[in-house]
């Protein structure tokens, strides 16, 4: 999902700021073989930037939406489906079932700047073989937002995976992704088993440091360092 594998100090620029990469990216080529589906939630380059289209196999499944499709066409990607908001991909591979749902998801608090920054796509997918099924919300480049909540209603959250970091917080653009305060509210409303928070600590855009997620104090949250690995049994 949303491959950015630039070097520590890239300067990316969004036309109303820049931003510099100020942690490195953790990877080796064999993490990249094999991948069958990749979801991309928009077009940001810190989120797809040209070194992560160059890891996706061109062969390799793609769900975005609208606004990265030209780039994944661009770049070579044969396999490219655009769903919107609240509509569904059902995709079979290797014996797995695998339903995707685009979720709303609402890029800034400040409605003009969340218009600025264009559409983003979460994903909610289940995942089924047999009689075995899990579930999995990322949210995406998100705020929260009632109408978020509306679209996941009664579904059951295996794992959820934020995207966090309260992007521009603080500054005339105001936040663009969730805070600690906006997780912890999802949380309450959605009660996911578990709970792993990325898009922190990378670019310096991302505002809030990891301290603010781990003195939420909830169980269910699990921090995973940059390159290493964790095991779960949901």
């Amino acid at each position: 999902m949303d491959p950015v594998l630039c070097p520590k100090g890239t300067v990316q620029d969004y036309f109303w700021f820049k931003s510099e990469r100020i942690e490195p990216p953790v990877f080796t080529d064999q993490d990249f073989e094999q991948i069958d589906l990749w979801l991309i939630t928009h077009d940001h380059e810190d989120h797809l930037d040209q070194m992560g289209l160059s890891k996706m196999d061109d062969s390799s499944k793609c769900i975005c939406n609208q606004n990265a499709y030209h780039k994944l066409r661009k770049n070579r990607k044969k396999d490219v489906t655009v769903l919107d908001w609240d509509q569904q991909q059902v995709i079979f591979l290797k014996d797995y079932k695998i339903e995707i749902t685009a979720i709303p998801a609402i890029h800034g608090i400040n409605p003009l700047s969340a218009l600025l920054a264009g559409k983003v796509n979460g994903y909610y997918l289940t995942i089924s073989k047999n009689d075995q099924k899990i579930s999995i919300y990322c949210t995406g480049d998100t705020v929260y937002k009632n109408s978020i909540i509306r679209s996941l209603k009664n579904k059951e959250i295996d794992l959820m995976i934020p995207n966090m970091g309260a992007a521009k917080q603080g500054s005339w653009i105001m936040t663009l992704t969730l805070d600690a305060g906006m997780l912890a509210k999802m949380i309450r409303e959605l009660q996911p088993k578990v709970v792993i928070p990325v898009h922190f600590g990378t670019f310096e855009h991302y505002k809030e440091p990891v301290s603010k997620i781990k003195a939420l104090n909830d169980e269910r949250i699990k921090l995973v360092e940059v390159g290493s690995k964790l095991t779960l049994n949901l």
